[in-house]
């Protein structure tokens, strides 16, 4: 729901169509070029071994290190951990090299056990033990949000561990390899609780300008039960008594079923309800990508030469009308994709180079897997490495190496709005009938008008359906609804042009 009036700080306010957008909106509907900031407080032994010294086997994630430590002690090494793994320094190199948005993997634990109103909710959970070692986890995400607020980066909270473990694998939280959110005894209380958990959290972040979503949970199985899950948990936020909480666009993942949920996306996502699909796309973990080479790994996702993956990304993204986002992915390949490579450091840049070209033509935005991790370099998972190395460019930012002229950019919307308009009347003016052309005129000049905005703000429009729907919400009050679609056909033909421009 987008809502009028309130001074809350997160409030998304209707402004006036012709008027420029605040903040806030800049934050949710740009593109989002980012990292993930994985195992800062979701551990992965594979990322942070070093934590993992006295826990319970099969050492692999939180649960396995509280279980084997004190209370006490787990708690000082962990809270160690939160403060130092990302620091200053960190966040500085990560606005310097072009990311303005970073994806923060929690378990629910870290949320619950700081927040006395809603602690209760551990009880009768895997992580009920262990409340004492997690109280201090919220505080410090929070300042992480504040931080991030301090240099114009946004912040994407996934939930990627619920009660139960909504997948087999160990980074939701959970070594037993068992899903109970899907099965077992517990499952109808675990799903019933995460909604709880769900609207709680979502109500807690509302309130930081730079939020950018909630992710409802990560890698879920694609169980038969998901997609009602994620009706119901979307509906329980949306009826949240706070406004800023209700209105919080919210990121589904797709459980590897992307054509469904993609549909699903596109049918439900609306200004009322803004809603964004999350897909990870590895190429590390198959037979199949096993035996593909680097450079047809690359080939596949080349948007200029139709690849096959980059064809299917673009339909995935048509189907959610633009709102897709890659959640996760890295430079990682299997050892077999290197063979008869000349040079395994070229041809790892070829595949990275690929992926990040084909999901900034594509995407609404990217996360890369992962911004650091112990042991030696690591070009492949490693964000730090991939850019040192010259497997990744130095900025995720493809303009920051060039000069852009937004008094030029202006003059040249003139001209294609003058073009476009010619087109848009003869093309409709011969089919007969009665049109309102002027809205069309109108939606191009607020679609550039707010191109030029977000790019003077040192970002790029990445979810137009979910803008131009916002701008309508205003815009609808005081033309005729009849020929609304004229003026979302010039807003959008004027983005189309926009980047069009740019990039020439």
């Amino acid at each position: 729901m987008l809502h009028q009036g309130g001074n809350d700080q997160a409030h998304v306010k209707v402004v006036p169509w012709d008027h420029p957008v605040d903040n806030r909106v800049k934050y949710l509907f740009r593109k989002q070029r980012g990292v993930n900031l994985g195992s800062w407080f979701a551990l992965e032994s594979w990322l942070t071994g070093s934590l993992f010294k006295n826990a319970k086997d099969p050492r692999s994630c939180d649960i396995d290190l509280v279980k084997g430590m004190k209370p006490d002690d787990a708690k000082a090494l962990l809270e160690d951990h939160w403060d130092n793994f990302i620091n200053d320094g960190d966040w500085s190199w990560m606005k310097a090299h072009g990311i303005n948005s970073v994806r923060i993997p929690i378990l629910y634990p870290h949320f619950l056990a700081g927040n006395p109103k809603h602690k209760k909710m551990l009880q009768g959970t895997e992580y009920g033990p262990y409340d004492f070692v997690y109280e201090g986890a919220w505080k410090r995400i929070v300042q992480a949000i504040e931080k991030a607020r301090s240099l114009n980066i946004g912040v994407l909270i996934d939930v990627h561990g619920v009660p139960g473990g909504q997948n087999g694998d160990s980074h939701c939280g959970k070594s037993d390899g068992n899903a109970g959110f899907w099965h077992g005894s517990h499952a109808s209380s675990n799903r019933k609780v995460t909604i709880k958990i769900l609207v709680a959290l979502a109500e807690a972040i509302s309130c930081f300008e730079n939020v950018i979503g909630l992710e409802l949970m990560n890698e879920p199985q694609n169980h038969n039960a998901l997609e009602s899950f994620y009706a119901e948990a979307i509906k329980s936020i949306r009826c949240s008594s706070k406004p800023d909480a209700a209105s919080m666009p919210l990121y589904v993942g797709d459980a590897w079923d992307t054509n469904h949920y993609t549909h699903y996306v596109g049918k439900h996502t609306s200004c009322d309800n803004p809603l964004v699909v999350d897909h990870h796309l590895y190429r590390c973990f198959t037979p199949n990508d096993h035996k593909t080479t680097a450079a047809a790994h690359a080939n596949h996702l080349d948007v200029e030469h139709h690849g096959k993956t980059a064809v299917w990304l673009e339909h995935m993204a048509n189907n959610a009308k633009s709102s897709i986002i890659i959640g996760e992915w890295s430079g990682a390949l299997n050892p077999g994709s290197f063979q008869g490579c000349n040079g395994k450091l070229e041809a790892r840049k070829q595949w990275s180079l690929a992926q990040w070209r084909a999901f900034e033509k594509l995407t609404a935005g990217y996360y890369y897997w992962t911004l650091k991790k112990e042991g030696g370099p690591d070009p492949g998972w490693c964000l730090y490495t991939a850019i040192e190395k010259g497997s990744m460019p130095p900025s995720l930012n493809p303009l920051d190496d060039t000069h852009v002229d937004l008094n030029l950019l202006k003059i040249e919307g003139e001209k294609c709005r003058e073009q476009g308009y010619t087109k848009h009347v003869n093309y409709w003016d011969n089919k007969g009938g009665h049109f309102d052309h002027e809205q069309y005129n109108a939606g191009f000049k607020v679609g550039w008008f707010d191109a030029l905005d977000f790019l003077a703000d040192g970002a790029e429009i990445g979810l137009p359906f979910q803008l131009v729907q916002y701008r309508i919400t205003s815009y609808r009050k005081d033309h005729d609804h009849k020929f609304i679609w004229e003026f979302e056909h010039g807003y959008m033909q004027a983005l189309n042009a926009f980047r069009r421009v740019l990039y020439a």
